[in-house]
């Protein structure tokens, strides 16, 4: 008898679909290695000129570089900096970047939780974290961007069925000052 009871069970499962992931404590508490990052972030020495970072990172679309300096990661310069910085008003451009780097980021290694990594990220309000390996080398950079693109992986159907547009972005809306 638990022959046919099995049987249905399994045509009502095969039924339901493929079987969702949930987000929950075990995909919380996964590695950040199961993220997708960088497997070699971009890094640059100290004293590196500043304008060849920037060239850098605008020609590859990246908002962060490491800052290595005897294989150990020392400093992150990211987009954040320019602004905060106001390295955009100029005159900059041919001094090192180790005069406008953030000394000393807080890092984590690819064996840290997600869990672990969120709260860093939402505790510091950082979008960048350097991942490092056990001598302090640069292994990846993990980014907000890859921690959302995991979390919203949970729940494909409902992120990849949103309008375009909604009541707070209509489609007409006109630049300021327009």
């Amino acid at each position: 008898m638990s022959d046919g009871y099995e049987e249905d069970l399994a045509m009502y499962e095969e039924a339901q679909g493929p079987k969702r992931r949930q987000l929950d404590n075990r995909a919380l508490l996964r590695p950040v290695s199961d993220i997708k990052y960088p497997k070699s972030p971009v890094c640059f020495g100290p004293d590196e000129r500043l304008g060849d970072v920037l060239a850098m990172m605008a020609g590859r679309r990246i908002g962060a570089v490491l800052i290595v300096e005897n294989d150990k990661v020392v400093g992150i310069f990211a987009e954040r900096d320019l602004l905060i910085r106001k390295l955009y008003e100029g005159g900059c451009v041919d001094r090192p970047v180790r005069e406008f780097m953030t000394l000393h980021p807080e890092c984590l290694t690819p064996h840290d939780s997600i869990a672990s990594a969120l709260n860093r990220m939402i505790q510091g309000g950082y979008r960048h974290i350097p991942l490092i390996d056990a001598d302090g080398g640069p292994v990846g950079l993990l980014v907000m961007r890859d921690m959302v693109g995991y979390i919203v992986s949970f729940f494909p159907s409902e992120v990849l069925n949103i309008p375009p547009h909604s009541e707070h972005n209509p489609p007409d809306r006109r630049p300021e000052g327009g």
